[in-house]
């Protein structure tokens, strides 16, 4: 078998974490696992499996110090290495083989010189065994775990169509360039066997003239996004609550002044209420009303004034003078003679 080359980066959070406490890493990793293998026994997908693992490693990594985009980036470098290796590793591998391969893979993408803890690897390890006694065989596993084809760090060279030129369990098919070996001193040559590439190595696949591959995996921009997000998010909300305080003000001033004795008959607001039920400017032939403010207002204006033509009293009280409005005190005028009733009448 081979691994993907180049292989990304472990983010530096990440690494200075795990050097920091291993025995809590492992942890994390053992309980995401038991939260892996309960989402499969419960017939979830293998998508929602690792979902679920994720979920629970989350929260520890970031009591650990790591932050959820580092986190997140770091899963997606995992998925990428262990996955090419297990695409192109033996189809049958059990759970110590499928082990191997995700120490070897994590291991490979620590910094140069720097030595897996003795708890990360056992967790490594066990990971392996966990996918294995969950039902999961190594090529599903592997396109569950890597990006798309084309996506940013998918470890292949692709067709023009966008199809993996390497078929899964075929390490001889990867082009040179674009694979290497497992370490010689690692977990998977403590396996033997198809773990490592034959004496002498693969006779490699030529690259293609018009393979394509796809870009590596910008780690610094995938942590780097949250953050701008957020801080965008941050720097709107205030900018809008800023204009909604500067436009109530506004708009309670404007409402203030609709009632004022020149009002504008197109302006008709709580002023028209306060006229249908009594104010000074309710007689529509007062001499401060403005009837040209818009097309309805004249056209209005006209209608009244066609009224009065034909017999209406120049200064007739219009209940409903207020642009149309639904009165609820319609009528009333009509009672505007009338006395008040005495409150106590009925009282005994």
């Amino acid at each position: 078998m081979m691994f993907p080359m180049p292989m990304p980066e472990m983010p530096q959070e990440i690494v200075d974490a795990v050097a920091a406490n291993p025995e809590a890493f492992a942890d994390a990793m053992g309980q995401g696992m038991d939260a892996f293998q309960g989402a499969m026994g419960d017939g979830g997908d293998m998508g929602a499996a690792f979902e679920a693992m994720g979920d629970v490693m989350g929260p520890i990594m970031q009591d650990m110090g790591v932050s959820p985009e580092a986190f997140d980036a770091a899963g997606d470098m995992v998925g990428a290495a262990v996955g090419g290796a297990m695409h192109m590793g033996p189809a049958d591998a059990g759970g110590a083989e499928m082990g191997a391969m995700v120490t070897d893979a994590v291991g490979m993408m620590l910094p140069e010189g720097t030595d897996m803890p003795a708890p990360v690897m056992d967790a490594c390890m066990d990971m392996g065994q966990g996918m294995a006694d969950a039902g999961c065989m190594p090529h599903d596993a592997a396109g569950e775990m890597m990006p798309p084809p084309g996506d940013p760090g998918f470890p292949f060279p692709c067709d023009p169509a966008g199809e993996c030129i390497v078929p899964p369990g075929d390490p001889a098919a990867c082009p040179t360039d674009a694979c290497q070996p497992p370490p010689m001193d690692g977990a998977c040559a403590d396996m033997g066997g198809a773990m490592m590439p034959p004496e002498g190595g693969y006779e490699h696949a030529p690259m293609p003239a018009d393979a394509v591959m796809a870009p590596p995996m910008d780690m610094a921009a995938m942590q780097d996004a949250q953050p701008a997000d957020m801080a965008a998010m941050q720097d709107a909300q205030p900018a809008d609550m800023a204009a909604m305080q500067d436009a109530q003000p506004v708009d309670m001033a404007a409402m203030q002044d609709m009632g004022g004795p020149n009002q504008d008959m197109g302006d008709q607001g709580l002023g028209a209420l306060g006229d249908a039920l009594g104010g000074p400017n309710q007689d529509m032939g007062g001499p401060n009303q403005d009837m040209g403010a818009d097309a309805a207002d004249a056209a209005i204006g006209q209608a009244m004034d066609s009224a009065m033509d034909q017999g209406g009293a120049p200064n007739q009280d219009m209940p409903n003078a207020d642009m149309g409005q639904d009165d609820p005190n319609a009528g009333m005028v009509e009672d505007a003679g009338q006395p008040d009733p005495d409150p106590s009448a009925g009282m005994g």
